[in-house]
């Protein structure tokens, strides 16, 4: 790739890691955090990335959650900008692709990289605009600069940031093992023109002594003629809302330090589909003291193991019940409705608690009609166009919270509708009520809850988020529980999103007091 010459005003560095996972997204929201708090106009930027968990705009346009959570932590409202490129996977062939904050089409990897020039151009122009408006850009590269295979496709690590002559931070994961030989492979992998571009490293997730690497580090500083800008502690319970399923893997329970055991907690068993997509909005759960909160992928042994069950979002829905089906699950959410637990449903988990799902032009499976479980009377159809909204709700109900503005967001291409002859004896519609749309609030789309509140449905991501909302769910299965919960557990009175306001300060306080920042301003021209 040639140089480009751009005046832009920003300064900027971008962050790498040896693997995915290695702590790219958490230093980058760390370092933007450090820099806006010493007052610098600092953005995030990441070219292109590939995950289920995606934000919306206020206006409208879908990125990744992650830069939506790095623009956060630098005291901003996110902007399609940040992250030009969406990759959603939906096979292991194909993609859903979101390009500049709009729905761009199905694709398959092969046709992607083909076209590798135009989302080349599309991520230099949104950079350029990003470069004229901050002080300072923070760039988060994809996966390992060093798959040797991708090097001519790309447009995320080495390829961009040799464009504009961007210093590149190396992050290795010590956790994993091999720390030492990931850095050395990493950099010996790249052609030379590459390896310039790296200032230095940083060692990540260490627990101990220091002085046990400081010959680690010496021999690796020798050998590469890089320096190490640092080694950064383990942080316990640090949950930044992720990019990708690899993350769920250390979800397995409440981390919460309340000694109070789980027997005294409910019990929330969410799905942990193939095609998971914004698993990140459940992070509230694992937070609250009131909930013991885990994914599954298979069939628990009991039905009284868990008191509520999620059905999350999903990139493929069909695919996803066939999935539940060969694995025990369906059958086990089945016998634990009739056992009386509660269900809820988000987005694909809403259509699959449904009659059926019908995708007569292919949008995310190549089946086209699968029946749901049948707990509404309603069925979805899948459509080309695709909703994206941000907005607030009203949540409306019965004998319990009514008018309170809940936060929420909406990404789906089903639209979904009652079926023919519905009598709407058993449920409340128009759970929740679009506060700046014109949609009918007795619209299926708008939120169902059966009278006897043990079956949830909607299309909105991001409920709890919201403590009401989280309050509401929790009374709910409490009272399903009745003499069986006799705890009284009080939850931090604070909202989670001074909990990730604690997180992105912590970040920012270990990048003080264990990163060479001096050095890093100095290659980056700070």
């Amino acid at each position: 790739m040639k140089n480009i010459n751009f005046s832009g005003k920003a300064k900027c560095f971008m962050i790498q890691g040896t693997t995915s996972s290695a702590g790219k997204s958490a230093l980058t929201t760390g370092f933007l955090r450090y820099f806006s708090m010493g007052g610098y106009n600092s953005s995030p930027f990441k070219s292109q990335n590939m995950s289920l968990n995606s934000f919306v705009t206020d206006d409208g346009f879908e990125i990744a959650v992650s830069q939506a959570v790095q623009s956060e932590a630098a005291f901003k409202n996110p902007i399609r900008q940040i992250n030009p490129i969406l990759i959603k996977p939906s096979s292991d062939y194909n993609m859903h692709l979101i390009v500049e904050g709009k729905f761009h089409g199905n694709m398959d990897f092969n046709n992607y990289n083909k076209k590798k020039n135009y989302f080349l151009k599309k991520a230099k122009e949104n950079f350029e605009f990003l470069a004229r408006n901050n002080d300072l850009i923070i760039l988060e590269g994809a996966g390992s600069p060093a798959e040797i295979n991708l090097f001519k496709f790309d447009i995320a690590n080495m390829g961009f940031a040799e464009l504009y002559g961007i210093p590149v931070i190396l992050v290795a994961d010590i956790e994993r093992g091999g720390v030492f030989a990931s850095i050395f492979g990493t950099v010996k992998l790249l052609p030379l023109k590459w390896r310039k571009l790296i200032k230095g490293f940083i060692i990540n997730k260490f627990r101990g002594n220091l002085k046990i690497l400081d010959p680690g580090i010496k021999s690796i500083e020798s050998m590469l003629k890089i320096p190490c800008l640092g080694v950064l502690p383990y942080i316990k319970n640090l949950r930044l809302e992720a990019e990708d399923s690899l993350n769920l893997i250390n979800h397995s329970g409440n981390g919460s330090s309340n000694n109070l055991t789980k027997s005294c907690k409910l019990r929330i068993g969410i799905v942990h589909l193939d095609h998971i997509s914004n698993f990140n909005e459940f992070d509230p759960l694992f937070f609250d003291d009131r909930i013991d909160a885990r994914f599954f992928k298979e069939a628990p042994d009991r039905l009284n193991e868990l008191d509520m069950i999620i059905i999350p979002g999903t990139k493929s829905t069909i695919s996803d019940i066939l999935s539940m089906k060969k694995t025990g699950i369906f059958d086990y959410i089945k016998d634990f409705e009739k056992y009386g637990g509660v269900i809820m449903g988000i987005c694909g988990g809403f259509q699959i608690m449904g009659k059926r799902i019908k995708d007569p032009f292919h949008i995310e499976s190549e089946i086209d009609a699968m029946d749901g479980f049948g707990f509404f009377d309603i069925e979805t159809v899948m459509k080309n166009e695709k909703k994206v909204l941000n907005q607030r709700y009203l949540l409306n109900l019965k004998n319990g919270p009514h008018g309170e503005v809940l936060g929420g967001y909406e990404i789906h291409n089903g639209r979904t509708f009652f079926v023919e002859g519905y009598s709407g004896e058993n449920i409340y519609t128009g759970l929740f009520e679009p506060v700046e749309t014109l949609d009918n609030p007795s619209s299926a789309e708008n939120g169902i809850l059966s009278k006897d509140k043990k079956k949830i449905g909607t299309y909105i991501h991001g409920l709890f988020g919201n403590g009401i909302f989280t309050n509401f769910v929790v009374d709910i299965v409490k009272e399903n529980k009745g003499e069986a919960y006799n705890c009284n557990i009080e939850t931090d009175s604070c909202s989670y999103d001074a909990v990730k306001n604690r997180n992105y300060n912590l970040l920012s306080e270990n990048i003080s007091k264990y990163i060479n920042i001096d050095l890093i301003k100095d290659f980056a021209g700070i």
